[in-house]
């Protein structure tokens, strides 16, 4: 039996060879021929071809590919790294310099702000660049126009003008003149003081603040009973005021002032004068007439001629008193102080380093003896950085509370005391120091002496 022919092995799809069939040889043909003579049978010959497979070149081009792709992925990244994102310009026109800063800020851009002047309230933004809605790279600059309010003007120096003259001038230049009244040793009706100065720059219609005497500052009157006539002297001209001095009889030692007139605490005018009653031994010449001039009872201080009448064996001697140390003390402990011995206080407060509310000096050395009810001038510190004056509301005569209240509302505190007994809400005032009408700092302490 005849073997089938062998089966070419399916065609390789990547394989471009082409096979060619080799020339065909002659057949040559064998006839058999059976020995009965029958037909001859042919006999099939199975041609075998024989493929060689061609050498196959190496493949590269996928490497290409990749090569292709990695470049083209390294450009885009460059691109996308190198491009900024584009913004939007935001519309700031008319906002203030602060606000549009701000907004231009959260916008990814950076604001870069010039100033003009303009009727435009200072610190509008009265023009920008780019317009707002422009497309612009992340990071670029928005030029802002700001406006710096209207032209200024230079305000002129009208100190030591008097009032009308001085707010003629502001009126002129385009100002306001706002004026405000001060004690001042110049005279009365003249510009002292201007705020702002001459030569500021102003804007049209703002005001200027003229400060204008009303002329010396009430001095208030200092205790000077107790002390001697050149003491009292000088004190009195230290304040300010001028010195009147008439001896009379008194069994105090020569030389010692017994009374003065105006009493310690009142307000005088700069210049006043105040007279002091001094003590002169017997035979001593007087100023009073030696009809009027008859020596009072020895409990008197400073009595009128017509006390010295009464026998002095009907009047009862008023209890001693002695003065208490109280340099370096607060005010409110030192007048408590007195107020134990009997004894009132004349506050004065004066200019000095110490702090605020403290007794830097005292009229009567301490250890010093006087009678119950008398009073002691002492100076009291108003710090070295004072608050501004103000003047004391006028209380005497008042229930305690009502003064009370009344001088806290004028931004003072408020000691009251009652040298005979306790303080009550209905006792009437009898006095106070400082005395109404003293101009002090505010929040200082104003004592007030009560009645039963």
């Amino acid at each position: 039996m005849v073997e089938p022919p062998p089966r070419d092995p399916p065609p390789d799809p990547d394989d471009d060879t082409v096979v060619v069939p080799p020339a065909e040889p002659p057949v040559e043909e064998t006839v058999v021929v059976d020995e009965w003579e029958q037909e001859p049978e042919r006999e099939v010959v199975v041609e075998q071809t024989e493929t060689v497979p061609p050498r196959r070149m190496p493949v590269i081009w996928p490497w290409l590919l990749a090569f292709l792709l990695l470049v083209l992925g390294g450009l885009g990244a460059y691109y996308y790294f190198t491009q900024k994102d584009e913004k939007t310009v935001p519309a700031v026109i008319g906002v203030r310099q602060e606000r549009a800063e701000a907004t231009v800020r959260d916008a990814g851009l950076d604001p870069e702000t010039t100033r003009q002047e303009s009727a435009k309230p200072r610190g509008i933004v009265l023009e920008q660049s780019p317009d707002p809605g422009t497309k612009v790279d992340e990071g670029d600059n928005v030029r802002l126009v700001v406006s710096n309010g209207p032209a200024r003007e230079t305000v002129p120096d009208v100190v030591g003008e008097t009032e009308s003259e001085a707010v003629a001038d502001l009126t002129a230049a385009k100002f306001k003149a706002d004026v405000i009244k001060a004690f001042s040793d110049k005279k009365a009706g003249v510009v002292v003081s201007q705020e702002p100065e001459g030569g500021a720059n102003l804007k049209e219609g703002s005001p200027v603040v003229l400060t204008v005497s009303k002329g010396s500052k009430p001095v208030t009157v200092p205790d000077v009973v107790g002390t001697t006539s050149s003491q009292a002297t000088a004190t009195l001209r230290g304040a300010g005021l001028q010195v009147n001095v008439v001896g009379v009889p008194s069994d105090e030692p020569s030389g010692t002032v017994v009374a003065q007139s105006p009493v310690a605490g009142k307000q005088a005018k700069s210049g006043a004068t105040v007279r002091l009653n001094v003590a002169q031994a017997a035979g001593e010449t007087t100023t009073q007439p030696s009809a009027t001039t008859a020596p009072p009872p020895a409990t008197t201080t400073a009595p009128p001629p017509a006390t010295t009448t009464a026998p002095s064996t009907t009047t009862a001697a008023p209890e001693p008193a002695t003065v208490p140390d109280v340099v370096g003390q607060e005010l409110a402990t030192a007048s408590r102080a007195f107020g134990e011995q009997g004894l009132k206080v004349a506050v004065q407060y004066v200019p000095s380093e110490e702090i605020q509310g403290t007794v830097i000096a005292q009229a009567r050395p301490a250890g010093t003896k006087l009678k119950r009810g008398d009073t002691v001038q002492i100076n009291v510190s108003i710090g070295p950085r004072p608050s501004a004056a103000t003047e004391v509301p006028d209380v005497a005569g008042m229930r305690q509370t009502e003064a009370r209240t009344t001088l806290e509302r004028a931004g003072f505190e408020v000691l009251a005391l009652n040298l005979n007994g306790q303080v009550r809400n209905e006792s009437p005032v009898a006095s106070q120091t400082p005395a109404g009408g003293a101009n002090v700092p505010r929040g200082s302490l104003v004592i007030i002496y009560v009645g039963a």
